[in-house]
């Protein structure tokens, strides 16, 4: 009996080893299936995460571009409203002198009128002082004539006696 314990016990204690051995073998493979399967979803994983690390970047990159842009555009629009705000002092300096300008064409206009019709005035003025003249003048002739006839007379009644007076 000892030996058939003996045997069944060593029969018992194999098939327990071989059992153990089939179940760590079923183990074994379940657990190389299994790390398969984490061992691929882990580089489906990786390779999506390098995607999404890769399209990161190149939004960062894009992100910088639109950032460096943005302050590009910022300080051309600051520039231009600098330059805006300078010509638009410019043009409201040219408005006040033009209009000053035009205050003075006007007022000259007025005055060059006013003087046309003081130099009309004048030329009328002229004009009939020139026939008084002409008419002056002409009497003045007429007058020494008579001034000159008179004298001759006056010198030819001094010169005669007094019975030849008439024939001066």
């Amino acid at each position: 009996m000892s030996d058939f314990m003996g045997r069944k016990v060593n029969m018992f204690l194999l098939i327990m080893i071989v059992l153990v051995l089939i179940g760590m073998g079923i183990v074994s493979i379940y657990y190389q299936h299994s790390f398969k399967n984490i061992n691929s979803k882990f580089d489906n994983t990786s390779s999506i995460l390098g995607a999404c690390q890769q399209s990161l970047s190149q939004t960062s990159d894009t992100l910088s571009n639109t950032a460096k842009n943005l302050n590009s555009t910022e300080t051309d629009i600051r520039k231009y409203d600098t330059l805006y705000e300078q010509i638009n002092s410019q043009l409201n300096a040219k408005k006040e002198e033009l209009a000053t300008t035009q205050s003075d064409l006007n007022k000259a206009t007025v005055l060059k009128e006013s003087y046309k019709r003081q130099v009309d005035a004048y030329y009328t003025q002229i004009l009939s002082l020139n026939s008084t003249i002409t008419t002056l003048s002409r009497t003045v002739t007429s007058l020494n004539t008579q001034i000159t006839r008179l004298q001759d007379r006056a010198e030819c009644l001094r010169v005669t006696s007094d019975d030849q007076e008439n024939t001066c």
